[in-house]
């Protein structure tokens, strides 16, 4: 089954402070929670006084083919708008506080998947979530073998640490090496029921690939 919320503070680095209080947080819930048809649960995993990084994690009741069709059609996300848009909501939260605020994790919980999205630069997640649902989309087909399966984790990005070139082992690793936008569309790990261990799709060549799959902690 996916993730659950125990699951993440277990792989956490330095655990979660789930007293939070920030200005404007309950709004930038509320705005999620509304526009994404979610429960919605923001956690501070910083460690400095001086900033703020957030995991988000999204709670919703559609499926991943479901949620892919309501933000095909503009009715889940709300990305469209420049105030209240995921991005938005973010900004105005930023505006009513003094300390640095940051996403370090987008976390959607569905019926039958969990896709989680891992902070690649400042501001990464808030610029590119949407193009990232995007390529969800356009991808759906090829990463759920022909809609006959669906992962039930899916993990961007997943990083090329090194290639192995015995017995076709592709050696991935989450530690982000360089800031480029585009590495949120290379490599995605996902997590089969009917695989023992996880495998990586290949954006590019839309298709998956067999091997050894290494997750870092936050």
């Amino acid at each position: 089954m996916p993730l659950n919320n125990n699951n993440f503070d277990n792989n956490s680095r330095v655990g979660f402070n789930k007293i939070l209080k920030l200005e404007g947080l309950d709004c930038f819930v509320k705005n999620l929670e509304k526009h994404f048809f979610s429960q919605v649960t923001v956690r501070n995993c910083s460690t400095s006084i001086n900033s703020v990084h957030l995991v988000v994690e999204l709670d919703c009741n559609f499926g991943l083919l479901e949620t892919m069709h309501h933000f095909e059609k503009d009715t889940w996300g709300n990305f469209k708008s420049q105030q209240n848009s995921f991005a938005g909501a973010l900004k105005k939260l930023r505006e009513s506080n003094d300390l640095s605020i940051e996403i370090e994790e987008f976390s959607l919980f569905l019926k039958d998947t969990s896709i989680i999205v891992s902070k690649l630069y400042d501001q990464s997640i808030s610029l590119q979530l949407e193009h990232i649902f995007i390529q969800l989309k356009e991808h759906a087909i090829y990463f759920t073998k022909g809609y006959s399966e669906i992962p039930f984790e899916i993990y961007l990005p997943v990083y090329e640490d090194s290639v192995i070139e015995n017995e076709h082992s592709l050696m991935m690793n989450t530690n982000p090496r360089n800031n480029n936008k585009k590495d949120y569309f290379s490599f995605w790990g996902l997590y089969y029921y009917s695989e023992d261990d996880a495998l990586v799709y290949d954006s590019k060549s839309q298709s998956i690939i067999k091997g050894n799959l290494q997750m870092l902690n936050r």
